[in-house]
């Protein structure tokens, strides 16, 4: 089936994730992000190992939220540029935007993983920290903090590709 086809199909998935995520601002930065998710999971998809239905919609929801933490990043570099700003005219950061929705959804996935595990992934999904902030954070080694990372995606991948 050609990606022309393919986008036609998806282009619900990616305009809701768009509204879930409230970037109507940004509509067309990010219907070109979900469409290069789109692309990359077009190119990438192997039907043995699920369907392509939920592979779409991880790399389409994934690149959106990529694009939305560059923006936060490019904006929280702009803030700390400019001391003088005044707090008012700010706008809410990625951690404020998260729905309760989001949240109900994330706890499915979580449930499944050790507290480490969960540490990790609330840390660097949500709150968008790296190894070594989460290692300084709960008081252990880099290296224990990439084995939770690694031993979470191969439980989520499992979880995930199951059922």
């Amino acid at each position: 089936m050609p990606f022309e086809q393919i986008a036609s199909m998806y282009d619900p998935l990616i305009k809701s994730q768009i509204r879930l995520y409230h970037l109507t601002t940004h509509f067309d930065q990010y219907y070109q992000a979900g469409l290069l998710g789109l692309w990359k999971a077009y190119e990438t998809f192997d039907p043995k190992k699920g369907q392509f239905s939920s592979y779409a919609f991880l790399h389409v929801r994934g690149r959106i939220l990529q694009e939305l933490r560059g923006e936060a990043r490019k904006q929280q570099k702009e803030e700390n540029h400019d001391p003088h700003e005044s707090k008012a005219f700010r706008t809410l950061s990625f951690e404020d935007t998260i729905p309760l929705l989001e949240d109900e959804t994330m706890n499915l996935y979580l449930m499944h993983l050790t507290e480490n595990q969960q540490r990790w992934v609330t840390q660097k999904v949500f709150h968008m920290r790296s190894e070594a902030e989460i290692a300084e954070m709960f008081g252990v080694t880099v290296y224990a903090v990439k084995s939770w990372r690694k031993s979470a995606i191969k439980r989520l991948r499992s979880v995930l590709f199951t059922n």
